[in-house]
């Protein structure tokens, strides 16, 4: 690998190191060009002017959005394969954690060529697990996109004053000891697990995994939590398994018990 592709990595990952695993010649595939942006609002909306960015602009074209250190946002790839279609994805690939570029038409790793496409499922291995897509809105007649960072399920609970409420009466589960939720509130925008522990208390915890980024799951067969990305395992209280991949715990929030449900706080 040249050592200009060396150093757009490195500007890619905001570090002083190309990500493990690279290989020493890489595909000639570039990750996206780099375009900081700065924190979003509290609305968590994101709007481009597109014109204003000549990467972005062309059909074909792309670009990475990068948020300032400590914005806890993950860098974004914003594609645009066709005429007013743009598609927003997670910009770190699922394999060994290396920013992603754009062919046109998918998103590819430059360090191992995993593909996946603009909804961000796999499309070529080695990856398995897909990226993460974001919703995002293109309005033709201003030429602004919008993405739309702390979207949820249509189905589970809003965010409202910083609080997330969950009702006994819709999620029964939360009644019983071992009872299990999971959900994208509005708001958030991140997939949050609530649980009824043995001792009757209620834990929740974040999906974010502290190893690259990926989303966990629920496993039953470890009676917690599982990345899929590379096996890291949490408990139901957000504690990591020593000795995977992941060294720190999950993002934890403080759960209330009312007589009518929980009540999360989400901070």
């Amino acid at each position: 690998m040249s050592s200009s592709r060396r150093d757009f990595f490195k500007k890619v990952l905001g570090t002083g190191a190309v990500v493990a695993g690279l290989p020493a010649c890489a595909p000639d595939i570039d990750p996206s060009p780099v375009l900081d942006v700065p924190t979003p609002g509290e609305d968590g909306i994101v709007a481009l002017v597109v014109p204003r960015y000549p990467d972005l602009s062309r059909t074909g074209g792309s670009v990475t959005l990068r948020f300032p250190g400590g914005s806890g946002q993950e860098n974004l790839l914003v594609v645009h394969p066709e005429e007013n279609v743009y598609a927003v994805l997670s910009a770190t690939c699922t394999h060994v954690g290396c920013p992603m570029g754009f062919d046109g038409k998918e998103a590819v790793c430059p360090c191992h060529l995993s593909k996946f496409s603009i909804t961000g499922a796999v499309t070529n291995a080695p990856a398995t697990v897909p990226l993460k897509a974001y919703v995002a809105t293109y309005n033709a007649g201003t030429q602004v996109l919008s993405i739309a960072l702390k979207s949820g399920d249509t189905t589970f609970p809003t965010v409202v004053n910083g609080t997330l409420t969950l009702t006994f009466e819709q999620f029964p589960a939360l009644r019983d000891v071992g009872g299990m939720v999971s959900g994208t509130p509005t708001g958030y925008g991140k997939r949050v697990f609530i649980f009824k522990l043995e001792d009757g208390t209620y834990s929740a915890v974040d999906s974010v995994c502290t190893h690259q980024g990926c989303e966990v799951g629920f496993e039953p067969s470890v009676e917690g939590l599982l990345c899929p990305c590379h096996a890291s395992t949490f408990s139901k209280t957000g504690v990591v398994t020593p000795g995977g991949a992941a060294t720190l715990d999950l993002k934890k929030f403080t759960v209330a018990e009312n007589a009518s449900g929980v009540v999360v706080t989400i901070a």
